[in-house]
This record gives C-alpha cells, sequence and structure tokens, in this order.
C-alpha cells in the first residue's frame, strides 16, 4: 500500500525499504492490477506481544505486503509493539472483543474476507504460531503465481514441539525450536488456506474455506480438495491419543480436507504449537472452550520431538534486521514528534 500522506518521512521510508521485495509493482492480471497487494495475512491474537516483531518480521521476509490483526481482548503491551508496524504501513490493528466460544475466530475471518476483497489477490489465514514459507526458498508470492487459476491453495502443517526448553529461550522461535514430529504424522495432516478473497464464499472452520461454485480450493500439488467431517467419535479420543500420540488419526479434527496427504515440498507451515513448557502451561489458559484436562491433553500430544529440523533457523538474522529497521524507523519518528 502506498505510504500516508500523514506518515512521517521516516514512517514511510521504513514501509517502502521493508516491503522492497522482488515482487513488488508486477501485476500480471486485471484482478491483481487493480488491488492494493498481492499477499496478505490475517489473524486473531490474544497477549501474544512477545512474539509479535518475530512474526511479523518472517511474514514480511517471506513476500507478505499487510497484515489485518484481530486483538481479541489482549491485556499485555501486544498494542505497543505494534505501534511502529502500524506506522510504517504494515499492520492494520481492529479491536475485536468476541468471545472466544462464540466463534471469534470464525467470524474474524469472515470479516478479514470483507475487508480484503478486491485488495488483496491472495489472503493467508494463519495464526501467530504459524510460520508460513516455500521449502523451495522462493518469496511466497511466486510460489503463488502458479496457483492463480484456482481459488486457493491448502498448506499441512509441520508440528514443533518444546525442543528441550523448560523456560522461554533468549532466542528466536524460528532459531530456538528445532525438534518436530515426524513428517507424515497424522495431526500434519491439518492445514490452513491461502485463499483469493474474491472467490471465498465463508469460513468452512478456521482451517478451510467455501469457494463460489466451479472453484475449487487444491493441493500443493494440484489437487482439488472438498470439505468432509471427520468421523464421529475420533475426538472422544483426545485424552487417550495425548498418551499415545501416533495413532493414525487426527483426535482434533472436525472437518478436513478430502485429500489426506501431508505435501510441504512447495508451501509449509512450521507451527510451533508448545514453545517452552513454561509457556506451553500458559497456552489457552484463557480459552472458555477448553477445560484443564483439555489442556493437558492438548499440550502432551502436541509435544513431538522426534525429528531435528532447523529448516528456518538461517532465516533469524534476516527477521531481526527487519524488526530492527522497522523499530529504528519508529524511535526517528517519536523523536521527529517530540522535537515539534
Amino acid at each position: 500500500m502506498p505510504p500516508s500522506p500523514s506518515q512521517s518521512a521516516s514512517a514511510r521510508d521504513a514501509q517502502v525499504k521493508v516491503s522492497n521485495a522482488p515482487h513488488a509493482g508486477r501485476k500480471t492480471n486485471l484482478r491483481e492490477a487493480s488491488a492494493d497487494w498481492y499477499l496478505c495475512a490475517a489473524a486473531i491474537f490474544k497477549n501474544e506481544a512477545p512474539y509479535l516483531d518475530e512474526w511479523l518480521a518472517f511474514c514480511v521476509l517471506e513476500g507478505v505486503e499487510h497484515v489485518l490483526l484481530y486483538d481479541n481482548c489482549s491485556t499485555d503491551n501486544s498494542r505497543k509493539v505494534l505501534e511502529p508496524w502500524v506506522a510504517a504501513g504494515i499492520v492494520e490493528v481492529l479491536d475485536w472483543p468476541v468471545p472466544w466460544k462464540d466463534g471469534a475466530q470464525a467470524k474474524a475471518y469472515i470479516d478479514a474476507l470483507r475487508r480484503l476483497r478486491g485488495r488483496t489477490r491472495w489472503a493467508a489465514f494463519i495464526d501467530i504460531d504459524e510460520y508460513l514459507f516455500s521449502p523451495t526458498g522462493e518469496i511466497l508470492p511466486d510460489v503463488l503465481r502458479r496457483y492463480e487459476e484456482h481459488a486457493g491453495v491448502i498448506v499441512n502443517w509441520q508440528c514443533y514441539g518444546t525442543s528441550g526448553h523448560k523456560a522461554r529461550p533468549a532466542g528466536l522461535t524460528i532459531e530456538s525450536y528445532t525438534r518436530r514430529a515426524r513428517t507424515h504424522w497424522a495431526r500434519n495432516r491439518r492445514v490452513k488456506t491461502i485463499v483469493d478473497p474474491s472467490m471465498a464464499v465463508e469460513p468452512w472452520s478456521v482451517h478451510l474455506f467455501t469457494v463460489q461454485p466451479g472453484q475449487a480450493l487444491v493441493t500443493e500439488d494440484f489437487k482439488p480438495v472438498q470439505v468432509v467431517r471427520t468421523k464421529n467419535g475420533r475426538r472422544r479420543l483426545r485424552h487417550f491419543a495425548a498418551w499415545l500420540p501416533y495413532l493414525p488419526f487426527d483426535p482434533y479434527s472436525v472437518v478436513r480436507p478430502s485429500k489426506e496427504q501431508v505435501s510441504v515440498s512447495d508451501l509449509r507451515i512450521n507451527h510451533y504449537v508448545t514453545r517452552s513448557r513454561e509457556e506451553l502451561a500458559l497456552k489457552y489458559k484463557d480459552r472458555d472452550t477448553m477445560l484443564r484436562r483439555d489442556r493437558r491433553s492438548h499440550s502432551r500430544y502436541h509435544d513431538r520431538n522426534e525429528v531435528e529440523d532447523p529448516v528456518l533457523a538461517s532465516k533469524a538474522e534476516k527477521v531481526r534486521e527487519i524488526i530492527d529497521r522497522v523499530r529504528g524507523a519508529d524511535a526517528l519518528l517519536l523523536s521527529a514528534c517530540a522535537a515539534e
């Protein structure tokens, strides 16, 4: 998005520098030509202040141009952390006081679809603990150009565990958590969606979307998918699965894509479900949809550390550079305001 005239020169400069990626300015079809951005991300969050800088910088590094964030009643300093990102024109923050049990996330996604239609060619609907990238080394816009004939593409998880950390480590998430579940673990069949908002109708769940008649979501290997309901009874086995996590089904899935596969050659989401044991104990504590026993079982089930895979660790320095660039511009902005 072009810098606003009301932004200071330093904030405008930060936006231009941070968003100066190889995909900038390339528009290859009429729908794209009328959009403000090629790729946006949308997410809902609550009390994620320690992780926002890194997650946003990583999004920018991978080619995301704009991020729509829904603040679900945070009580930490998240809004303060986000100020320089908002000033740089990268982030838009919306208050979202919808109770979680009333479908806060799905309703946020419905609102995001409405806001982003006609403004972006693609929108990725992900969480703050999900890092979307291409294992090919390409930036996301270059990969997504291969899917422009489709309404959207689904992306599989690779779930990471505590990696032996009892307390939150000093480093970034992508360099500290390097151990994950086996690639084809049943839970890694779970997906998130990158969708064309003009083709999307509504979220079927927070993982999948219904699309216009005659259109389809596809897997990364271009297989059309439909949304199907998981067999009844599996969810009742989630506490049992916490002790036997490699059962051949996902006990948390309610709806799923018709193609049950794990394919992460071109697109992949590193899902840092647990982070450290200390942080894991606090996760979901404010969720009014989860009992204490549910939280314990969920934590045990997802703390998988069988495979060493530091695939994103090499990106840590570039992520830090983007954070410093955005925060440095904010510091200049504050100094300029003080001088005035």
